[in-house]
């Protein structure tokens, strides 16, 4: 029969164990132990029962968040939770007043405790940096150049991350390492199993780890955002969420398109009127390309009318038309060469040289005769090319440019104007895209709020229940929505990122009094466990499964501060649970204890850590009940008040 043992990862650290007596477990582990441990279980153990006869290999079958493995053969059946991931290791260097730390977790209920200000939160919020929380040189120990936080989790069984991280080439095994530092420098360097990626990826991956509740977070509760992310987290609608988040941003972006499309037409408006009349003004003027030019020509040409026609007359007559003219004289001169040429065959070629000439002198008297004929003065024509320059010329000192530029003035505006035209067109395309969408967000975001409404009732239920077992028997506690039902104009509805809703947790935390918004009614003791049932709700939806608590007490005390501890050791059965808490009655329930102090020196303020035996314990928690002044009637209480909340774990 096996009593007590310890389980080893293939590192050979132990992060399991059966345990049934008080004393420490032996680590003399069966060989039928060590035979089906490798193929059969993940390195992320926890055991909450622990005795069994026969040593039969271990059935697994799936149950929550965790794995529950049951030993069936034997007289008694041991129950076994097999966590999906869990928190092994975190170091911590020249963070705050950390100068170097090193904590090993475990499965179960880990607890921290201290004096105030000794750095307990510091811890939380080295964690959070690891996690891909906002970094500044604030963080760095004094005198340091560098603080840097690593992590190690075991992710045997979460297959969700093992996907992400094989995704991106980042797996390695069943291990995550996670290291980040932040230097003076202002560089801020991510690693995740040795290779580096952005603190945006960081902080996709550490949300699937590890889920933070800080020191206000009871307060953060009041916020109605932070109510609705509860209530869809409780109720796995994240994806539907996104969906419908999604949509309405494609629905801003079409909306700001449009916008901007209706404001540029708007402010184009006159400018096209102005332009359309520009261009009617100059296609009515029917100009043709370098009319300018002719026209001009043709002026010069009227004006000059009877200059022209005189001195064409002239060049005629002293060419061909009167006795003695240079036609007449080049015929004397053809007889002289013709009797040069008889006496002198060698010169007929003067001869020939001079009929060309002659030729020529004809063509151009002809020439001159048909000019003579088409020049005269015309005075209407004359008229009509100076109203046309004339016009042509206002139409240049208005647009600027010669008739070329005017052309190209025109096809410019026709270009602008059928732009402009194309305003309604893309106007009509995005009306009809920003409709589609809107019309897709309605039907997700309907569905979302039809969710929402069928899921808060039962979330209320359960709120509730926890509520009493959390020492509030007789609280009611509802969750209200804004708008109250769906069946109204869609056009009434208001949309957002996160759908059509608006919900408030509603608290009566005594008989006859009506139930009304947390923030006008909740004391900080009640905020405080309303936070954990809310966290140990969310616990069996498949959120993260380590959970941090950074004093989940604020405001209890007494017997509500036992329901506190005990309703965490029940959580720390389906996960890791690590918890800060000023309140022995809750640091009793914990599994594993370690006490933070703080070193107060000459030139440095330091913090350590150290892991609590049994005796050390008692003596903690003695010096939580009694302050200054340990007695030994003190110790005895401590010691009892451990022995029950512990054998309340079995």
């Amino acid at each position: 029969m096996v009593d007590n043992c310890l389980f080893y990862n293939k590192k050979k650290k132990a992060v399991g164990a059966l345990v049934k007596s008080s004393p420490a477990p032996h680590t003399d582990l069966p060989s039928t132990v060590k035979t089906w441990w490798p193929s059969c279980i993940c390195s992320s153990l926890w055991y909450d029962a622990v005795r069994f006869q026969h040593r039969v290999p271990l059935q697994p079958s799936a149950s929550g968040p965790a794995q529950r493995l049951e030993v069936r053969n034997g007289p008694q059946s041991a129950r076994v939770w097999r966590f999906a991931s869990l928190l092994c290791d975190l170091s911590v260097h020249h963070f705050a007043i950390i100068r170097e730390l090193h904590i090993a977790f475990h499965p179960g209920f880990n607890l921290l405790t201290g004096e105030t200000g000794a750095g307990k939160s510091i811890l939380v919020g080295a964690l959070n940096l690891i996690l891909g929380g906002r970094a500044s040189q604030e963080m760095i120990q004094t005198g340091a150049s560098e603080a840097s936080v690593e992590a190690l989790f075991d992710i045997g069984g979460q297959f969700a991350i093992q996907s992400r991280l094989r995704q991106s080439d980042l797996l390695s095994g069943d291990e995550l390492v996670i290291r980040r530092s932040v230097s003076r420098g202002g560089r801020n360097r991510v690693l995740v199993n040795g290779q580096m990626i952005s603190v945006q990826e960081l902080q996709q991956i550490g949300g699937m780890l590890v889920s933070i509740s800080g020191q206000h977070e009871h307060q953060r509760l009041l916020d109605p955002a932070m109510q609705l992310d509860l209530l869809d987290a409780s109720g796995d609608l994240e994806p539907l969420r996104r969906e419908v988040s999604n949509h309405y941003e494609s629905f801003v972006r079409a909306s700001e398109q449009l916008h901007k499309l209706q404001k540029a037409r708007e402010e184009r408006a006159g400018q096209l009127e102005l332009m359309a009349f520009q261009l009617q003004e100059l296609q009515a003027a029917r100009l043709q390309p370098s009319e300018d030019d002719d026209l001009e020509q043709e002026l010069n040409l009227l004006k000059h009318a009877a200059t022209l026609a005189e001195a064409t007359h002239q060049a005629h007559e002293l060419l061909y038309g009167k006795r003695g003219s240079v036609l007449d004289e080049l015929a004397r001169v053809q007889g002289q060469l013709e009797t040069l040429s008889r006496i002198d065959v060698a010169q007929q070629g003067l001869l020939q040289q001079l009929e060309q000439g002659r030729l020529h002198l004809q063509e151009l008297a002809h020439a001159l005769q048909q000019y003579g004929r088409q020049v005269h003065f015309d005075p209407q024509r004359l008229a009509a090319v100076e109203d046309r320059l004339a016009a042509i010329q206002r139409l240049s000192r208005k647009y600027g440019g010669r008739v070329s530029d005017l052309l190209e003035r025109i096809a410019r505006t026709q270009t602008d104007l059928a732009q402009g035209e194309s305003f309604a067109e893309e106007q009509a395309r995005l009306e009809g895209e920003r409709h589609e969408i809107h019309h897709r967000y309605l039907i997700n975001a309907m569905e979302l709020s039809r969710k929402r409404r069928a899921l808060a009732a039962q979330v209320a239920d359960d709120i509730q229940k926890a509520l009493s077992s959390l020492d509030m028997p007789k609280a009611r506690f509802t969750i209200r929505f804004d708008p109250e039902n769906l069946e109204q104009p869609m056009d009434s509805l208001s949309l957002a990122a996160h759908g059509l809703d608006q919900v408030e947790f509603l608290l009566s935390a005594n008989p006859g009094e009506e139930v009304k918004p947390l923030a006008k009614v909740a004391s900080g003791g009640e905020l405080s466990r309303i936070l954990l049932a809310l966290k140990s709700l969310l616990s069996l939806k498949g959120q993260a499964e380590t959970l941090v608590f950074d004093e989940v007490d604020a405001g209890i005390g007494g017997r509500t501060a036992e329901l506190v501890g005990l309703q965490l050791q029940r959580l720390a059965t389906r996960h890791q649970v690590i918890c800060i808490t000023h309140l022995p009655q809750i640091a009793s329930y914990a599994k594993h204890h370690y006490r933070v102090t703080k070193d107060v020196g000459s030139t440095e303020t330091t913090a350590r850590i150290e892991t609590l035996s049994t005796d050390e314990r008692v003596e903690e928690l003695a010096r939580m009940l009694g302050g200054l002044s340990i007695s030994a009637k003190t110790r005895a209480h401590a010691l009892e008040m451990l022995n029950r909340s512990q054998g309340l774990s079995h």
